[in-house]
């Protein structure tokens, strides 16, 4: 990913109300495109993790910075719940920012088609943080994570 994408993303950060950067809100914009490698784990294959890029697109922001607490990883336990809990609650703010529960465009079955599909690629996102392939990848990082 180049500078200029990361700068995109850290635009659109700026208008997603509840959005909380952590750590990786003081980090340079050089030290996140170091850190990002997108949606999936390093040991995947580019061309999966590409596929699953272009289908979490609107959740980069959220994935940037659970990337970036992966490369700073200490390994513990805790701080690996506070970066999965993290990317939970960005996620979150994401589809409240563009689509919210509460607005006239309920009323459209399109959009509550369009907010389901979101909601619940939101919900295997989360999901996929949470089991021991992440928690054995956080361990990893621990190895090789720079001090943050």
């Amino acid at each position: 990913m180049t500078l200029l994408e990361i700068s995109e993303i850290l635009e659109q950060i700026k208008d997603i109300p509840g959005f909380d950067m952590g750590a990786a809100g003081a980090a340079s914009v050089e030290r996140l495109r170091r850190a990002y490698n997108g949606c999936g784990p390093e040991r995947w294959p580019e061309s999966i993790r590409d596929k699953l890029d272009d289908l979490t697109r609107m959740f980069a922001p959220s994935v940037l910075v659970h990337d970036f607490e992966f490369d700073c990883s200490d390994g513990s336990d805790e701080k690996m719940h506070d970066a999965n809990e993290r990317l939970h609650r960005n996620n979150k703010a994401i589809v409240s920012h563009y689509y919210p529960l509460f607005t006239w465009r309920m009323l459209r079955p399109s959009y509550r088609l369009q907010r389901t599909k979101v909601v619940a690629l939101m919900v295997a996102l989360n999901t996929f943080t949470c089991d021991a392939l992440t928690a054995q990848a956080w361990k990893e990082a621990s190895k090789n994570g720079e001090d943050c």
